[in-house]
């Protein structure tokens, strides 16, 4: 990782020099020849030490790359922003897991480090995916679909992983769309640097802007209708994408997802749109109330973050947003959250079970109790939803020993766990200007790493073999 984050620095380093920001240049030339220099060192450490990893490997592996990519993204916020190491820790965790809050106000923030903020977020939204590809689906944690990995993954064999491949597969169309969306927004009048930045945070589903001001998202309706709908893109499986796309009919766990996604997404827009109708129409045209109740909605739904007012929060009931982003987002996509497919496998599961009281003797479809596969399947998606609880709930409590009132460390413990900014800037927004203690973004990093990587791999990895 340290590799990839010294190329990604390109991007932000010459933004540092047409901005004529020479600190934050030489800062970051210096930091990309260091991580060029480690990067080599360690490929030249390792290259004649190839061998096949057992399961408990591949998951320490998995956690070994979202800390590198972490501490290789810190020192820029030292060197340039002049942070101490915890806060600089905490934004590099923020920007790489796609939380997207940050303790500097934006309008204190170079045009350089805005670029950079959303540059590690898009690296890793690509590595979300990257390694959800080769070993949340294969090893199928906590559930997630593998039948339909084909689409994507072009590793024939363990020894034959064909990472460039499938790089190609997955990181060309998450490019493609990047430059869509900017292409879109710019056709939009939005200005080129902040398309960009929109357009890396939207396929991410990042909630780092560049700036916001008053009660409006980039002060252009048109242009958060094409961000909308690459949110909606972010956060929905690349695997349906290909399914979508190939025009295959066959049904499958990815194309029951992404169906039920879309219309919960449906039925919060609809909702969103009957709200504003019958609301007063104190912020405006009609119009204008309904898009900012959608884009609410949808960037909520979407675990993107991104809201018209950060000194007000979300347009939505506080309960509804806590449920909505525990669920998140699809699996294969950058969202947070437990996932859409988890959600409907335990519905799934719980009428089965509530029928069975009807029909005790009934063979029933996807029947745990007769069924291995479904009983498997139960097992991974109730472990993953027990511990997801569990974790926001440790995470509360820490936060609530750090002196946060109970709404307040709710709101942060989950905003921290599915990766959406908002909600943790709007809980706690002295936490945001003046940097808060060093024990509560500990606690956020925590919670956001491990939920990022998935906590079944990371028990898999603290027991090892015994797993």
């Amino acid at each position: 990782m340290w590799g990839v984050v010294a190329i990604a620095m390109v991007l932000p380093l010459m933004t540092a020099l047409i901005e004529g920001n020479w600190r934050a240049a030489e800062a970051m030339t210096l930091i990309a020849i260091g991580q060029g220099f480690v990067a080599g060192l360690t490929l030249l450490a390792l290259g004649g030490r190839r061998r096949r990893l057992t399961r408990a490997g591949v998951f320490t592996a998995a956690i070994a790359i979202w800390l590198s990519l972490v501490i290789a993204a810190a020192p820029a916020f030292m060197l340039i922003e002049g942070q101490a190491p915890i806060p600089a820790l905490f934004e590099a965790t923020s920007a790489a897991v796609t939380l997207g809050a940050t303790l500097v106000p934006p309008a204190d923030i170079s045009l350089s480090m805005s670029f950079y903020r959303a540059t590690i977020a898009w690296v890793g939204g690509l590595t979300t995916l990257m390694l959800a590809v080769y070993i949340l689906g294969p090893y199928q944690v906590g559930g997630i679909p593998d039948a339909n990995l084909r689409q994507v993954q072009h590793a024939r064999t363990e020894d034959d992983p064909r990472f460039l491949q499938t790089l190609r597969a997955i990181g060309l169309p998450y490019l493609a769309l990047t430059l869509l969306c900017a292409a879109l927004l710019i056709m939009l009048r939005v200005s080129a640097d902040d398309a960009l930045i929109v357009a890396m945070s939207m396929l991410a589903t990042n909630s780092f802007m560049p700036h916001q001001t008053g009660t409006t998202v980039l002060g252009n309706p048109a242009a958060e209708l094409v961000m909308i709908v690459f949110m909606v893109l972010g956060a929905t499986s690349i695997v349906w994408h290909r399914l979508v796309l190939s025009r295959n009919a066959t049904p499958s766990r990815d194309r029951d997802e992404g169906r039920l996604y879309l219309g919960a997404l449906g039925v919060l827009v609809l909702a969103a749109i009957i709200v504003s109708l019958i609301s007063p129409a104190t912020d405006g045209p009609g119009f204008d109330t309904a898009l900012t109740h959608v884009f609410d909605v949808v960037s909520v739904a979407t675990t993107t973050g991104i809201t018209h007012d950060r000194a007000t929060g979300l347009s939505i009931p506080f309960e509804l947003v806590l449920l909505i982003v525990f669920i998140g987002g699809c699996s294969y996509s950058t969202a947070g959250g437990i996932k859409a497919f988890r959600l409907q496998a335990m519905l799934r599961h719980v009428g089965n079970e509530l029928e069975r009281l009807v029909f005790p003797n009934a063979m029933l479809k996807d029947d745990v109790q007769y069924d291995a596969r479904q009983h498997a399947l139960a097992k991974a998606v109730w472990s993953a939803f027990f511990l997801a609880v569990l974790t926001i709930t440790i995470g509360l409590l820490l936060l609530a020993a750090q002196g946060h009132a109970l709404p307040e460390a709710m709101a942060l413990s989950a905003g921290a766990f599915s990766q959406v900014g908002n909600l943790v800037a709007g809980a706690a927004p002295g936490l945001m200007e003046e940097g808060g203690s060093d024990g509560t973004l500990m606690i956020l990093m925590g919670i956001a790493l491990i939920a990022r990587i998935e906590i079944l791999v990371v028990l898999a990895a603290l027991a090892g073999d015994r797993w």
